[in-house]
């Protein structure tokens, strides 16, 4: 519910709140109307302070003007006056839990203008007032504490610096009555210990209270988030170079102060430097990665260490090449197989015959995949229940934590797990951790695909590892495309990507049918945001009768851009005529309206939707700031404050719709995008169409993208650990 900040002016506003009409506890963003004496009340929003009903307040804001709610105050700071009068001290007193107007009468009575020096220092003198006993009085006590107190005073202070207040409960926990302390004389420590609070923002607050560039907080700080900010690209590691010059780019600091900062993270060990990694120059880790890759190179070792039983066969389907036989004997024969092979190879039937070979030795099979809709694609590929990795470990929603483990291993049997590629090292560490001597794995994935969107590169990793240890990790790669002699010229033409050759338009009259692949090719990013919007709203539409809001999906490299997901998402928005109330995150630009197509952006254990779901917003309520958006049928409710977590999904990145199949897919690609114009990208999105696929272009970026072979390239350890690993190199022992 975010309003323009153009025309926001630093002003005072005071007043009485009349009403609260929205309240989130966790950020603390409110919605109240405020009466004033003698003028017309007002809307105010913002974070912060006791807003209560009855408060008197002194803000400090802008007027703006909402584009559904028009004019209100927003304000970024936010004091509650103390009462003054014994009326004004009663009326407060009825605010609190248990409190009605005849006891707050009686209180007032006792104490008089001493009341609430009493509730501060003395609040089980309350229990001298009748019907208040000891339970009461601790209710109004904490209710009182919340108000005054330790948290009370962080949040007055964030507020201040314009820092959300929904971080003051965590910062008191985490420091306790230091808290105010650290938040203004180290900030950089919250960076570290407060989840949400990253090195910008703690740079920000110190810098704002005079707190010196060559802090050597601030440079141990900058230095951790280098690092992780190239986990956030895909890498778990950075070279000592990189990492420093990275470092004072970012920080603007001398060199000597800086290797000063990195000597500190090293001895604290924070930071890890390996040299032994098999590359060209050592790599520094960040302690908890580190962890991570040796989590993963340890289980996967001690999976494959004992040979498997080798399992009865059963008659196969004769209609199954010499490939997709070998690759059922393999799964039959070892306790860890990897799977791979592009589109139209076979995969799907490979995994329907290794599950009949499984059933029939009496082997439960547990399917899975790294997100929702990968799964639910296995599980139309096999008729069989499938759930994302997360479910399958029983991820707590309080904690994030999984309830399996390697001291809670899973349910014995199969474990399938489909995309692969998609794999974490973080989220591969937990499942392969939940895996003992009872299980098998097999892991299926086309390794020619983007890596994760998280840190590593686990399938690359994984297979190049097994190709030096054949007998631990058995590969079995399909090449035969099915598919392609089907006729299906997606198929086709993503085959043509990988020898880097350019896809080829259909003749569809020369086919005698409707094709399936197009290139349209386009002088401009304008130009090429342009033939998008009009191929989804009309001529798709029109030709194949595919629905623009549901069937149809935008694929393009980048968020920023003529040709980003942020300007194509608002075109479209505009376009395909989404009606009822407007609702905006608190703090947010965008608006999502009735019908929308949204996704979520990360993970939220409590609401059970996870990065990369995709929805439609089902219910709206405008006033409230909150609607409903239905995934896969199950309907989930989100609050304003929940609402960050979501973004328009009409079009998305390349990289989120991994796992994903559409049944059409429009690609749009332009020469501004060159930093990320890759052949795998192209044919990452190219295999997630399955009926019609149209690529929208500047010649130029098409050109680019089929000629760069080259994958970016991410600093992983994994590929060296775990070929000492399963070379029995390092003792394996599970990592704590």
């Amino acid at each position: 519910m975010a309003a323009d900040d153009r025309n926001e002016a630093s002003e005072v506003l005071e007043g009485t709140v009349e009403r609260v009409v929205f309240h989130a506890p966790e950020s603390g963003y409110t919605v109240a109307r405020l009466s004033r004496r003698g003028q017309e009340a007002v809307t105010v929003v913002g974070h912060g302070g006791a807003v209560e009903e009855g408060a008197e307040v002194h803000l400090v804001g802008g007027w703006t003007t909402h584009p559904t709610y028009g004019r209100q105050f927003r304000y970024r700071t936010a004091v509650v006056r103390p009462p003054r009068t014994l009326g004004q001290i009663e009326r407060r007193l009825q605010r609190y839990p248990g409190v009605g107007p005849a006891v707050a009468k009686r209180i007032v009575a006792r104490f008089g203008h001493d009341t609430l020096t009493v509730l501060e220092r003395e609040p089980r003198r309350l229990e001298e007032v009748r019907g208040l006993g000891p339970k009461t009085v601790e209710r109004i006590a904490a209710h009182h504490r919340t108000q005054t107190g330790p948290k009370a005073a962080i949040e007055a202070r964030l507020a201040e610096l314009g820092i959300s207040t929904r971080f003051a409960a965590p910062i008191h926990r985490a420091f306790g009555d230091e808290a105010l302390a650290v938040l203004q004389a180290d900030p950089y420590r919250l960076a570290r210990r407060i989840e949400g609070i990253g090195f910008q923002t703690a740079d920000r607050i110190a810098r704002s209270q005079g707190i010196e560039s060559d802090h050597p907080s601030r440079i141990e700080a900058g230095l951790l988030y280098v690092l992780e900010r190239a986990e956030g690209d895909g890498h778990c590691a950075l070279p000592v170079a990189r990492l420093l010059a990275d470092a004072q780019a970012l920080l603007s600091v001398e060199v000597d102060a800086l290797e000063e900062g990195f000597g500190r993270l090293v001895q604290t060990g924070d930071v890890v430097i390996e040299g032994d990694l098999g590359g060209s120059e050592p790599l520094v880790f960040r302690f908890a990665m580190l962890r991570a890759e040796r989590g993963v190179a340890e289980a996967l070792a001690r999976l494959s260490e004992e040979p498997a039983k080798r399992w009865k066969k059963i008659r196969l389907p004769d209609t199954l090449s010499a490939g997709q036989r070998a690759a059922v004997e393999a799964v039959s024969e070892h306790r860890v197989t990897v799977l791979t092979g592009g589109p139209g190879t076979g995969k799907s039937t490979v995994v329907r015959s290794i599950l009949e070979v499984a059933h029939a030795n009496e082997v439960d099979v547990l399917l899975c995949a790294p997100t929702g809709r990968a799964a639910k694609r296995l599980e139309a590929a096999t008729g069989q229940a499938a759930s994302t990795i997360h479910r399958l470990l029983a991820i707590d929603p309080a904690t994030g934590r999984f309830r399996h483990g390697p001291d809670d291993p899973l349910p014995p049997g199969l474990v399938v797990v489909d995309e692969a590629s998609m794999l974490d090292v973080h989220l591969a560490r937990a499942l392969f951790e939940a895996l003992d001597e009872r299980h098998r794995l097999l892991l299926v994935g086309d390794a020619d695909q983007l890596p994760s969107v998280g840190p590593g590169n686990v399938l690359r990793d994984v297979l190049d590892a097994a190709q030096r240890a054949p007998e631990r990790i058995r590969v079995v790669a399909l090449r035969e495309v099915f598919r392609q002699a089907e006729g299906s010229s997606i198929v086709e033409n993503a085959h043509r990507i990988l020898r880097g050759e350019r896809p080829v338009s259909d003749d569809a009259r020369a086919a005698g049918r409707r094709g399936q692949f197009f290139v349209v090719t386009a002088r401009s990013p304008e130009q090429v945001r342009d033939h998008i919007v009009r191929a989804v709203t009309e001529r798709i539409p029109s030709a194949y009768g595919f629905d623009p809001k549901t069937e149809i999906q935008v694929l393009v490299p980048m968020h920023r851009g003529a040709v980003g997901t942020r300007h194509l998402n608002e075109a479209l928005q505009a376009r395909l005529g989404q009606s009822g109330p407007a609702v905006r995150p608190a703090g947010g630009a965008r608006t999502f309206r009735l019908g929308d197509r949204v996704l979520q952006t990360r993970n939220d254990y409590t609401k059970g939707v996870f990065n990369g779901d995709v929805g439609t917003v089902v219910a709206a309520d405008a006033a409230g700031g909150a609607f409903v958006v239905e995934f896969d049928g199950v309907r989930v409710p989100y609050e304003a404050t929940d609402l960050s977590a979501l973004q328009l999904a009409y079009a998305m990145t390349i990289h989120k719709s991994q796992g994903s199949e559409f049944p059409a897919v429009v690609i749009g690609l332009a020469a501004d995008h060159h930093v990320m114009l890759r052949r795998n990208l192209i044919y990452t999105a190219v295999t997630r169409a399955r009926s019609l696929c149209v690529v929208v272009t500047q010649p130029r970026a098409l050109d680019r993208a089929v000629a760069r072979a080259d994958a970016a390239r991410r600093y992983t350890g994994l590929r060296a650990r775990l070929l000492r690993a399963l070379a029995g190199g390092v003792h394996v022992v599970r990592v704590p």
